[in-house]
Parts: C-alpha cells; structure tokens; sequence
C-alpha cells in the first residue's frame, strides 16, 4: 500500500503541475515544490554537474513500480491472507457467484475497494465495514458490522433516483425498508444518508387494514439521520390513506433530518371522499421516538400525526407515548401539521410551522386546517381514543388556513412560549394551560372577525374545567380571549389593539383577573358578554386595566331565564377607561364594585344588582344613567366626577322599579 500511495503523490503532483494556469505557476516555487530527484536544477552555478557532461551526471533514481489502483479488478484475491485476524479489501474484487467462507474471529476491512456478486460466509464472531456491503454481496453466518453505523449509498442499494414509474417506485420503497431492517439486524443503530432524491410507491389500493405497513417502515432501536439532501418523495397516487414514512408499533426509534416530500398537488382526488389522511410521516402505538429536523412538505393530509393501535377498549390497544417532535419545518400540509387522536407524554417543540390548510394553485386545503390539532375521538359516552400530557411550546407558526393549535379534546396539555399568526384555542379539556404566547393578527379575517384565543364551547355535551390561559399577549384580532364553561382562570394577559379585549361566555366559578386591555382602535371594547350568553354565576373580573376607545364594559343579555335569577358575579377593583358609556343591559345578579371607572355608565333591564363603592368620572355623560327598565337596583357609596358640562352625576329616567341611591357623592 506504501507504493501505491507514493505512485498516486508523484501522478497527484504531476497533473495538477499540467493543469495550473500560468498565474498559478508564478505564484509556485518549483525548485521548492518539487524535488530535484524529479526536477534538477536549472542554474549552473548552483547545479555542479554540467548539463553537457553525461559522464558526470547523476544516475537516475527508479521510481517503484506502483500497485494495482485500488478500484482495479483482483479477481485473483488471496482470501487466505489474513493479517492479525484482519482481511483488506484494497480492490474490486468479482466473486462471480462463488462462496468464500470467512474463518471464526475475522474481519473484513474496507480499504478503497469492493466485494461483490457473491457470498461471504462467516464462521463465527465476524466482522465486516458496512462500506462493503451492496445489493450485490450476500452475508451468511455470525457476522456483524464493525461499526454501530451505517452510510447507505442508493446506487448500491438498487434504488432509483428521480421520477420513475409506479412499478420502480414500489421497488424503491421494498429495497429501502429491507435494507433498513438488515443492517439493523448487522447491528447497526444509526443509518445515514447523506444523498438521495427518490419516489416511493407507499399507496396499498388493496386496502391494508392498517395503511402504515404500506409504509417505508423504520424498526426498533434505530436512529435514522438524514441530511438536507435527502429527499423521500411519495410516488404520486389515488389511494385515501397512505403513509410516507411509518413507526409502527416500535420503540426507540429517532427520525432526524432529511424532507419528507407528500404528493398534495399531484394526488389524484377523483375516486371522491377528502382524501384527508395522506400523511408524510406516522407514528402508531409507539414509544419513545424522537423526531428532529425534519422537514415535511406539500402533505396531502397531515405532516405528522399520532396514534394508538386500536381504539382504548380494545384488549391491543396501545397508546403512542413518549414522542419528541423538534426542531422541525412542515410546510403547506393540506389538513394539519401535526394531528393527535390518541397520544401520551408528547412533546412539540422549536417547530415551524407554514401555511399549513391553505390553497395552492392545485389543491384546496381541508378541514380542520391547523398547525397542531389535538383530537381525541369520543361520543356517546364510549372513549374511543386519549390524548393527554402534551407540551407543545417555543414553536412558530405563520399563515395556517384556520388555527395555530387547538385542543378539539383532551387534557393535562401546556401550549406556551409560541409566536403565532393564527389562532389558539381549546373546544373540550381539562387541566390544560394556555400560557406566555404571542399572537399577532396579520390577515384582516383575522382583524375584523377571529378571535385570538377560543377557550371552550358551549356545546352541551363538551365541558372545559380547571383551564388557566395567562401570560399571553394578543395584537390586533377582532376579539382577543372568549372564555366559556367553569372553572377556568384568564390572568396577566395583555390584549393589544383588538375591537373587544375579554369575552365572558356561559361562564361559571371562574376568575378574570389582571389582564391589561388597551386598544386605540375605533370603538374598541375592553371586557363583554357575548350576546345571548346563557349564565354567568360564580365569576370574578377583578384587577384589570382597561383603556378603549369605546366602553370599557359591555355586560349583556344574561341570567335573564327564571332559572338564573339566583346567579351572581364580581366586577371589582377594576381600572377602566373609554370615551363612551359602558353599558349593563338585560342582565341579572351582578356586584360592580370598588372600580375606577372613567366613560360613566348606562343601565336598561338590569335586575338585582349592586353598584358600590366606585370612583366614577365622565367626560359630559352621565354618571350613572338607569335609562329604563332596570329593577331592584342599589346604587351606594359612588363617587361620581362631572369633568365637562352640566351632565347629571345619577339620572332615573323611566320605568324604573325598586331603585335603590343612598349615599352617593357628586362632583
């Protein structure tokens, strides 16, 4: 090996003096460079032998011959050479079809050449460079890698880069998986690829009862590292379910780089349905899996979704658990970026997450059109699916068709540390926070008509309890927080320029509480009632600054069945200030009390309420104006500040009953 790297140097040195330009050769020293051995010497007087003289000339020196170039053919390989239990492959060597049977406690060395066509067998406890093995090697008998990791070269492997047919591509997809799972069984645990550009046929028309075995599946205890030259395509296709690239029911797996590439607009949709669940990546009844750095694009469903194997009734269920998803771009995902129907202790953090649900020239997005979509699947009283104990933080997210991250069903789930667009919500949970987030409207849907954080639904049969949203902040959407159902708690929030800041929703045993609501846009509301709303009982708004354009309360249309007359709630210790009156209309059992209060107020059909102990002052309004209709009304203890006209501190207009003024002051 010595003369071959010696003949490579001198044939290195040669042609790299051919090819030099002629500024290259100025710059280089050639009597340094070069040794004279080779070169002489072109001065005279600093070159004792004459040029004329042969007699007195040097002998040349005989350059060694040089040995074979390591990828030349060495059909005749000693095979019997073995060298401190070592066999060096140092040429292409063409077994032709025979078996060389390999001694116990060998290995075979990879030194710049190549095996093939052929068996090697091995006695026992062998060992063999993975830069040897290739579609054209067989191994049999007790041999194992000689590293823990693996490069796989498509072109060894058979694999066929670039747009190919469907029968190709399916043969693609068998060769990857199988070649996974055989050097995973050489004892291999991580398998590289630094290069490749391939279609995979995945899709099963069969119809698999479990469309991920159709797959490229990766096994147990493997680490699968990819760079940003990897590229896994999905062979274009018409199938509702397939899967790019599967965890199926397997363990301590980690997925880290490459681009997952769906078929989105090449899909072919006819055969009618939202062909919805067409998804790059899928982890099934799994544990422990790390994916890192991926990138997913153009899915015809989700990016990546998680899910048990069977449903949670079933004796097999089992849940996917232990899942890690960072660092990560999904890109123009049809549906979602990430889905979960059934999952436990995930994590989904450090996340891109782009245009997810949009249209593109060639496809429309389908519903839900999330970034992230929590959705455990129940009805009727039967739990089919749980998802619990997610994480999902410090990820980014720009331009979803709907939402940013939505909890549809689940609970113990943290959604905190994100910058968004779009929005963030819950439908049914328990348990769950939303904290610390920045959302930012940038569309004017978003502006005139979207609500930034939707916390819960007053569907009848989905209940949200023990749910705390603080520490948020929210730029520009048309409403910032709606809060809905019990036991919840909206604190240190702060709602940034949206028309209405909190929204009170069919509310109960809840607090709202040092939040900062400041908005210069026209008409802007700081806290409301939705209209309609059903009840609110039990519930403190305490603590809050408040500074609008518009009112600074609007408290509507609530507790106004029979039912609801013994309902009762706080609105106390509050800073508020608008240049219009705030208003109590048609509600019921409401304590407004200890307030600083700027705007005055006006009520109409207000029953059973108490206002006390507030610093009112007014702009030419009235103090407080019980315009008509209110009933069993107390007002005491205000003090109320006339700043401009003659405006009256506390007018009874009409159809008042049971008005209660002891004590009040005016300025």
């Amino acid at each position: 090996m010595k003369h071959t790297f010696y003949y490579l140097l001198v044939l290195l040195s040669v042609t790299y003096l051919t090819s030099c330009s002629t500024d290259s050769l100025e710059e280089l020293d050639l009597k340094k460079d070069i040794p004279e051995t080779v070169t002489g010497s072109d001065d005279p007087e600093k070159d004792p032998t004459p040029k004329d003289d042969p007699k007195e000339a040097p002998a040349e020196k005989p350059i060694d011959e040089p040995k074979k170039d390591p990828l030349a053919s060495c059909d005749d390989f000693d095979w019997s050479n073995i060298i401190d239990s070592k066999i060096t492959i140092d040429c292409v060597i063409n077994l032709n079809g025979k078996t060389i049977e390999i001694p116990s406690n060998t290995s075979v060395i990879y030194e710049g050449g190549d095996v093939k066509n052929g068996t090697l067998n091995f006695a026992s406890n062998g060992k063999i460079d993975g830069e040897l093995l290739s579609a054209s090697l067989d191994l049999n008998g007790d041999v194992q890698l000689s590293k823990d990791e693996f490069e796989f070269i498509p072109s060894r492997w058979e694999i066929v880069e670039g747009r190919v047919n469907n029968e190709v591509a399916r043969k693609n997809r068998d060769l990857f998986e199988e070649n996974m799972i055989t050097i995973k069984n050489l004892g291999a645990q991580k398998y590289i690829i630094n290069k490749m550009d391939a279609y995979f046929k995945v899709d099963e028309p069969s119809g698999r009862p479990v469309p991920s075995l159709g797959a490229i599946n990766v096994p147990s205890d493997y680490h699968l590292l990819m760079s940003d030259n990897t590229h896994i395509r999905m062979q274009p296709n018409s199938y509702r379910r397939p899967n790019l690239l599967a965890v199926h029911r397997v363990s301590n797996v980690t997925i880290e780089g490459g681009i997952l590439h769906g078929d989105r607009d090449e899909h072919d949709y006819s055969s009618g349905g939202t062909h919805e669940w067409v998804h790059t990546l899928q982890i099934t009844g799994s544990t422990n899996i790390i994916i890192k750095n991926i990138t997913s694009m153009d899915a015809g469903g989700d990016g990546i979704t998680i899910s048990s194997y069977g449903h949670a009734f079933d004796p097999h269920y089992t849940p996917s658990d232990n899942i890690l998803i960072t660092d990560s771009k999904i890109i123009r995902s049809r549906r979602n970026g990430i889905a979960s129907g059934d999952g436990r202790n995930v994590i989904i953090e450090n996340n891109d997450f782009i245009d997810v649900g949009t249209d593109t020239n060639k496809s429309k997005g389908t519903p839900p059109r999330m970034a992230i979509d929590i959705e455990a699947q129940n009805r009727d009283g039967i739990t089919f699916q749980i998802a619990r104990d997610f994480t999902i933080r410090n990820n980014r997210e720009k331009g979803s068709g709907v939402m940013a991250f939505f909890i549809a069903s689940g609970f113990n789930i943290i959604i905190e540390n994100n910058v968004t667009e779009s929005p963030i919500s819950y439908f049914g949970t328990h348990n769950s926070i939303i904290r610390n987030n920045v959302i930012t409207a940038a569309t004017d849907r978003q502006r005139n008509n979207i609500t930034a954080i939707s916390a819960g639904a007053t569907t009848s049969d989905i209940e949200n309890f023990n749910n705390k949203i603080y520490g948020n902040t929210i730029k520009g959407y048309a409403f910032g927080i709606d809060i809905v159902n019990f036991d919840n708690e909206v604190y240190d929030n702060k709602l940034i320029n949206c028309h209405t800041g909190i929204i009170l929703n069919s509310l109960k045993d809840s607090k709202v509480y040092n939040n900062k609501i400041i908005s210069t846009t026209k008409n802007s509301i700081g806290i409301a009632t939705k209209p309609n709303t059903e009840y609110i009982n039990n519930v403190i708004v305490e603590n809050n600054n408040v500074d609008v354009l518009g009112k600074a309360f609007r408290i509507q249309s609530i507790n106004e069945k029979p039912s609801e007359t013994i309902n009762k709630f706080k609105i106390i210790n509050n800073i508020a200030k608008s240049n219009t009156t705030s208003s109590f209309d048609y509600m019921s059992g409401l304590e407004f009390s200890q307030n600083k209060l700027i705007g005055g107020m006006r009520l109409v059909g207000a029953k059973n309420s108490i206002f006390s102990d507030n610093e009112i002052s007014t702009n030419g309004a009235i103090g407080i104006d019980f315009s008509s209709e209110n009933n069993n009304i107390t007002a005491i203890n205000n003090l109320i500040t006339i700043n401009v006209g003659e405006a009256s501190c506390i007018r009874d207009k009409e159809n008042n009953i049971d008005l209660k003024l002891l004590n009040n002051t005016c300025n």
